[in-house]
């Protein structure tokens, strides 16, 4: 079932000296509930204006977004936080947590904004801190805790409100290939279990785990790669589209 369309978009930025930026050129794709999208690009391809506007945090010059059938551009700007916070979760590389307050503190702030009640937001958690592993540091600051103990409570943040979509920018950037690792793993654990995540990274390791991989370069899709099934290994094909990319870049 098609979650996402995204149509025709196009982003231009106009300069400071009132030139014109194609930062997004024509872009169209769809993606399915549950599907597990990796993008990655060089910077300056796209990329994160592209997921900027999944985010609704910025808005198309021409094209439009839908997330479960909802145009974004027909949003009126004072529901666009609510709307955001219904449908979507974010997974940042820097983790954006608040350090004045402890880690459920943190993962609770999006019911807190909804208004949801005290005891449906620990309703809420007790299941999640279970699968995501957290149950024994929630009470703690997020200094005082790991990068991927960090990490994980991020995600706790972005799935506490049962999001359509998850986007995670980068979100094995700023951890050890240890915690790297076991975030990705948790992602194939909540890929299973029917979530839909669009990541957007830079690691090749990190993209192989997706189920499939779009790769932008100046401002379109030039190229995808589809698993066959989960288990099959893409790390391959993903080099051989980057090596590419490099030799046609060099020719130019």
């Amino acid at each position: 079932m098609e979650i996402l369309k995204v149509q025709n978009v196009k982003k231009v930025y106009q300069s400071r000296r009132g030139a014109s930026v194609e930062a997004l050129v024509d872009i169209s794709f769809t993606v399915n509930k549950g599907e597990y999208i990796a993008i990655m690009g060089e910077s300056g391809s796209g990329k994160s204006t592209l997921l900027n506007i999944l985010a609704s945090l910025d808005d198309v010059t021409e094209g439009e977004v839908k997330l479960e059938g909802v145009n974004y551009q027909n949003i009126e700007n004072d529901q666009l936080a609510a709307f955001r916070r219904k449908h979507l979760g974010f997974v940042f590389q820097d983790f954006n947590l608040l350090d004045q307050i402890s880690l459920k503190d943190n993962i609770f702030l999006p019911l807190v904004l909804a208004d949801v009640s005290l005891k449906e937001m620990n309703a809420k958690l007790k299941g999640l801190a279970g699968i995501l592993g957290i149950e024994h540091i929630l009470e703690k600051y997020p200094y005082e805790v790991s990068g991927g103990q960090q990490q994980r409570a991020a995600v706790a943040r972005a799935l506490i409100t049962a999001p359509s979509l998850i986007l995670a920018d980068e979100p094995t950037g700023a951890l050890d290939s240890r915690s790297a690792q076991e975030l990705l793993d948790l992602f194939a654990k909540l890929h299973r279990a029917g979530q839909t995540i669009i990541m957007v990274t830079h690691s090749v390791h990190a993209a192989s785990k997706a189920g499939r991989v779009l790769f932008i370069k100046d401002g379109k899709i030039n190229s995808e790669i589809h698993k066959t099934n989960m288990d099959e290994d893409i790390t391959q094909q993903i080099f051989e589209m980057q090596s590419a990319a490099v030799a046609k870049r060099s020719t130019v």
